[in-house]
């Protein structure tokens, strides 16, 4: 399928123009009335700038609004920069600056944090607020859609489609980016792999600033021609109206948030019968949880392995395969792609039942960390192959069985977020000596943060919550470690090397985490 995002999405809409497209609690779009605003949302945007290759951030909750902003980026042929909507002003100018963003897009903020007051506080470059920008978009004269028609036209599959930011052990957020071909092919596997129509309609409960959320959810339904629905929200009341009121069809997830639903004492008040199928994903769960899911919510899921390098694409099952084989595995390796399980130290590929490392190569793999020339060639070879990090072995059905990550990433609720970052934070205090922060199970959200610091000599009077408040200065909320311990030393190896996996199992003893 040799297209790109905004070629794709025209062709649905032409083929689905009087589908819905676009659905929140008060209002509905058809598919044609979306590709309209889109084309009118990119005509403004050129009109500020905006051209093909621009690099243009967009920093935004989701709703109708950041998906025609996404659209209309698209069918220029500029890039957008999705940021994290949990980020503060300070770590939104540096990536800003890292991938060489030219104007950013923001709405009104997400939970206790203001947009506008962090563009304003941060001088952030080019700021745009969404609600004014989109208040009034004017008709298309005939020359404004030649001009878009042109400009869409010369969009390549093989041109870069987006920059999705992901975090590594280096400490810094880095910057992937794919390609059109890449986006729309692993949309169209995930869309299959569902068996989504025309009359599916997906509840948007993902952020779209995620690999996950974009093309999983967003991107699988506009190429079958399904509706979206934005609840507007991602509280599990909200969520859950969007099946039991709204008749969602298609429900994907992370296990944190499968979870949350799950505590809920009234979930058994929802009806949610027209909910049919939907992804698991983004962080480790364990076979019984799977099974709690499907029985709880009666339907159908389809595990999955992505990764923001691989265009969230590494491994599908599709929900109609049997249990026993969806419920402990991720599915297998996805058509069109090669895949192998790797030795960690030879880098052969191992056989079936030996666990190594999962390595992929293909069209979804990405063209590269922006501006990071060095840490690209650490993670993919010269002949295309991609070193995932993840550890796995596979069965007799080709089925991808998770052990673990060779990456210190820590993923809480399905946030990846670098240790690194958190240690170089806590680590500018002048009484700290030595800090690493490891992931330790929660029941909740799968791993949580542990801040392990050893102090200097002499220093006295720190506790728990001063090393919180160090990194709640300067970084996002689900960032700041929920633990903290104080150690005399931090185990190392003979070679002097740090024993994370001695750190770790400590940690998870001290704070009586092991069995969780």
């Amino acid at each position: 399928m040799q297209t790109t995002v905004g070629g794709m999405f025209r062709d649905t809409a032409l083929r689905f123009p009087d589908r819905p497209c676009m659905e929140t609690p008060e209002k509905t779009c058809t598919y044609a009335e979306t590709l309209e605003l889109a084309e009118r949302t990119a005509c403004a945007l050129a009109k500020n700038g905006a051209k093909k290759g621009s690099r243009i951030a967009v920093w935004c909750k989701d709703s109708p609004e950041f998906l025609l902003l996404y659209l209309g980026l698209e069918l220029l042929g500029s890039v957008p920069v999705l940021l994290n909507t949990s980020l503060t002003g300070a770590e939104v100018s540096g990536l800003m600056k890292k991938v060489e963003a030219e104007a950013l897009y923001y709405d009104d903020g997400f939970k206790e944090i203001s947009f506008p007051e962090e563009v304003k506080n941060h001088a952030l470059p080019g700021g745009r607020f969404i609600p004014d920008f989109m208040k009034a978009l004017p008709a298309l004269t005939p020359a404004e859609r030649e001009a878009l028609r042109k400009a869409a036209g010369a969009v390549k599959p093989e041109d870069p489609d987006v920059i999705i930011f992901t975090s590594g052990t280096s400490g810094a957020a880095k910057g992937v980016l794919s390609t059109h071909l890449a986006r729309v092919n692993v949309a169209k596997v995930q869309a299959e792999t569902l068996a989504l129509t025309d009359k599916d309609k997906s509840c948007v409960a993902i952020p779209m600033f995620h690999c996950f959320g974009l093309t999983g959810v967003v991107l699988a339904a506009l190429y079958s021609g399904g509706c979206l629905y934005f609840p507007g929200g991602r509280h599990t009341k909200q969520l859950l109206e969007a099946m039991s009121v709204h008749g969602c069809t298609v429900f994907s997830a992370v296990p944190t948030l499968f979870s949350a639903i799950l505590a809920r004492l009234d979930l058994e008040q929802f009806d949610l019968h027209t909910l049919r199928t939907g992804y698991i994903g983004g962080s480790v769960y364990t076979p019984e949880f799977f099974r709690r899911v499907e029985q709880a919510m009666g339907f159908r899921l389809a595990p999955s392995l992505g990764q923001t390098e691989a265009t969230a694409g590494l491994t599908f099952i599709s929900p109609e395969e049997p249990e026993e084989l969806r419920a402990p595995t991720v599915g297998r390796f996805m058509e069109g792609i090669e895949g192998q399980i790797r030795d960690i130290g030879t880098g052969k590929p191992l056989p079936e039942g030996k666990t190594g490392e999962i390595c992929i190569r293909g069209w979804s793999v990405m063209q590269g960390y922006v501006g990071e020339p060095e840490l690209t060639r650490a993670a993919l070879e010269a002949d295309g192959w991609l070193h995932t990090g993840d550890l796995a072995w596979m069965d007799g059905n080709g089925c991808i069985h998770m052990s673990g990550r060779l990456k210190e990433l820590i993923i809480r609720g399905g946030e990846n977020i670098s240790p690194g970052e958190i240690e170089a934070v806590i680590g500018q205090d002048p009484r700290v000596r030595e800090v690493k922060c490891v992931a330790v199970p929660d029941a909740h959200y799968g791993e949580e943060i542990c801040a392990c610091v050893v102090l200097r000599e002499g220093a006295s009077g720190m506790k728990e919550a001063h090393i919180r408040s160090l990194a709640a200065e300067k970084l996002a909320a689900y960032k700041v470690p929920r633990y903290v311990l104080f150690m005399d030393a931090l185990p190392k190896t003979g070679s002097g090397k740090l024993a994370l996996k001695q750190l770790k199992d400590y940690a998870a003893e001290a704070l009586q985490l092991k069995d969780i």
